[in-house]
């Protein structure tokens, strides 16, 4: 069946680092959200300590009041704990559609999402040169984009969103302070 939908309104939130003490705290947003957008973006660090514990809580707020599809990537605080499979289970056993390296289609608009990693932007970004600590740190933030462009080449949507925790554009930094922004994302 092909949606005549002209528009899809998304919401997208990061960072709400959920903690063992959130019970109840973000069903308002989230009722909210469901009742005025088509789709539920979550851009990563749902999580405060990487916590299973902590992704229950999220997915009890999301069961109980999001009644539209939810997409996800997962940020470094999900990271946190070693557990980022078991959180990414436990948000996809409430049925979020939990991205990395994959591409979604939802209402005709294709997502495609990955963390992202730090680095810096443009002529300040990070160079794969030196000691293998940076090398390796490089390779982590460009296997990151690589993931993300391969998923947005999956796509065969007229509509394209790229999801992602870290940023992947200096603009997206404007307001923080200078000296933080190479750990905020990359080019």
């Amino acid at each position: 069946m092909t949606s005549t939908r002209t528009r899809l309104r998304v919401a997208a939130v990061g960072d709400l680092h959920v903690s063992r003490h959130s019970q109840g705290a973000f069903q308002p947003l989230f009722a909210q959200i469901s009742g005025n957008a088509d789709v539920l973006a979550l851009c990563g660090d749902f999580t405060d300590y990487g916590l299973p514990e902590e992704a229950r809580i999220l997915a009890r707020e999301l069961t109980a009041a999001v009644k539209i599809p939810v997409v996800a990537v997962l940020g470094n605080h999900d990271y946190e704990a070693g557990s980022q499979q078991e959180i990414r289970q436990i948000l996809a056993d409430v049925g979020v559609t939990v991205l990395d390296g994959e591409a979604a289609e939802i209402a005709g608009v294709g997502f495609a999402g990955v963390k992202g990693f730090a680095g810096g932007f443009g002529r300040g970004a990070l160079g794969p040169w030196g000691e293998e600590a940076i090398k390796l740190f490089v390779r982590e933030a460009v296997g990151e984009a690589m993931k993300l462009e391969a998923a947005l080449a999956r796509l065969r949507t007229r509509q394209r969103v790229a999801l992602m925790h870290y940023a992947p554009i200096r603009g997206t930094c404007d307001g923080e302070p200078p000296e933080i922004v190479p750990y905020l994302g990359s080019t």
